[in-house]
């Protein structure tokens, strides 16, 4: 089945991702916050640290376009260079409800990421997901659940 863009009001179903959500598993520490949708736009930053030390910086951006709602994102080193050369990841809003949003990457190969979602699974907890694309088109699937923080 082929996946289509959802339009521009789709945005406000990500109402229920505002809010400092932390997870983790072993030595991973995993924290993402949002500022709930105005304006037209969604934003989110991600923290992972691992043994203490930071791994990972996302910047993501969910904007109300034309005709869609689009997923841009980077990761970041501690010193602001992004690991992405070829500019921000992009992925379009496919999927949305009150308690769900999946953005899938509409790019025939999709580079860096295939899918990512997001899904309340109780009243303070979440589960979200990205399916990875490496430089030879291998995809893994990278499972994260989060309790709220505030």
């Amino acid at each position: 089945m082929h996946a289509a863009p959802l339009p521009p009001s789709a945005l406000e179903k990500m109402a229920f991702l505002a809010g400092h959500w932390r997870g983790g598993r072993s030595d991973v520490v995993i924290e993402e916050m949002w500022l709930a949708p105005a304006g037209g736009v969604a934003q989110g930053t991600v923290r992972l640290l691992r043994g203490g030390e930071i791994g990972t910086i996302e910047l993501i951006i969910v904007a109300a376009e034309q005709d869609r709602v689009v997923m841009r994102y980077n990761h970041f080193y501690h010193d602001c260079r992004t690991w992405e050369k070829d500019g921000p990841i992009e992925l379009v809003m496919t999927r949305a409800s009150d308690a769900e949003v999946v953005f899938s990457n509409l790019n025939h190969p999709p580079v860096h990421a295939a899918e990512m979602g997001y899904r309340q699974t109780g009243p303070d907890a979440l589960n979200s997901w990205v399916v990875s694309v490496d430089a030879n088109g291998a995809r893994a699937q990278h499972d994260f659940d989060f309790q709220r923080v505030a």
